[in-house]
This record gives structure tokens, sequence and C-alpha cells, in this order.
């Protein structure tokens, strides 16, 4: 049980909920940021001034994310650990200190990496999608609220494929 639940969160669960929450989070806030900006003339004073909004507004959004996720994803495999350790004892009567010993025998760093990875390119594949679409606003406040609601979506199906094909990617490797 331990082993299952410790390989499992590291690798599928804390990279899938954490990409999810973040595509409704900042996904769409990029995308509604960016769509004001668009709405309100922004991004062409920024080209008139002679900067690039591809790098003023999109790399340091793409490249956060490319860092934050990650980095919660590693909380998540933490705080799925803390859960799962707070409810063995009273259920399955596995002593914490059973747990942790157990959790160290078998979940290798790979296991870790691989969810952190994951985490890495589920960040950027939301970032874009949610810049892409700000970016490609419409000139009314309507495109705004369709485009952050097809940013959330198109943002989690791009996630699930995503993963499905690390899944696949990882089978033939043997990882």
């Amino acid at each position: 049980v331990v082993d299952v639940v410790a390989i499992g969160a590291a690798r599928e669960i804390a990279p899938l909920l954490v990409a999810v929450i973040m595509a409704g989070r900042s996904g769409s806030a990029f995308t509604a940021q960016l769509g004001s900006m668009r709405l309100t003339e922004e991004i062409d004073a920024l080209r008139t001034l002679g900067l690039s909004p591809m790098q003023v507004l999109v790399l340091p959004r793409v490249l956060a994310s490319v860092v934050a996720l990650p980095l919660l994803v590693f909380v998540g495999d933490a705080a799925s650990l803390a859960g799962a350790m707070a409810i063995s004892e009273p259920l399955l009567d596995i002593s914490p200190l059973t747990f942790i010993a157990r959790v160290d025998a078998e979940l290798a760093f790979r296991h870790v990496a691989i969810g952190l990875a994951k985490g890495a390119v589920f960040g950027a594949t939301i970032a874009l999608i949610g810049c892409r679409a700000g970016m490609t606003v419409q000139r009314d406040a309507r495109s705004i609220g369709s485009s952050t609601t097809s940013t959330v979506v198109q943002s989690i199906v791009a996630v699930i494929l995503l993963d499905a094909l690390f899944a696949v990617l990882l089978q033939e490797l043997g990882i």
C-alpha cells in the first residue's frame, strides 16, 4: 500500500492535480491579463516602443510556470505522503515509522524526477496555451471571457494528453 501511494503520488497524482489547478488558476489569469492588455491597446504600445511583446509578456510567464509547477508538484508530493501517513495508522495499522521506512526503501529518486519533469512540461504547456489565447483575443470584452474558459479546457485536455504520451514513452523506455 505504501509503495503504491508513494510512487503513484510522485509520478502521476501530484503532477496531474497541480497541473489542473494551475490551468484553472494561472492559465486563465494569463489569458485574462494579456487579453485585457490587448483590449486596452497596451500590447500595441509596447510594439510602438520597439519592445517585443513575446519577450516582455510571454517569456517571463512561461519561464515562471516552468519553474513554479515542479516546485508545486514537490509540495503536492509531500502533502500526499503526509496525508497517506496520517490515515495509514488508523485504517491500516501502519505506524508512521514503518510508513517512512517503507517510503525510504521503495520511493526511488527517478519516480520523483519523472513527476518533476512532467511538472515542467505541463507548466510550459499551460503557460503557452494561456499566453497564446490572451494574445489572440478579439477587441471586445466578451472575447476575453470565452478565451479564458477555452484556455482552461484546452490546458486540461493538453495535460491529460501529455500525461498519456509520457506513460507510453516511459513504458517503451522501461522507466
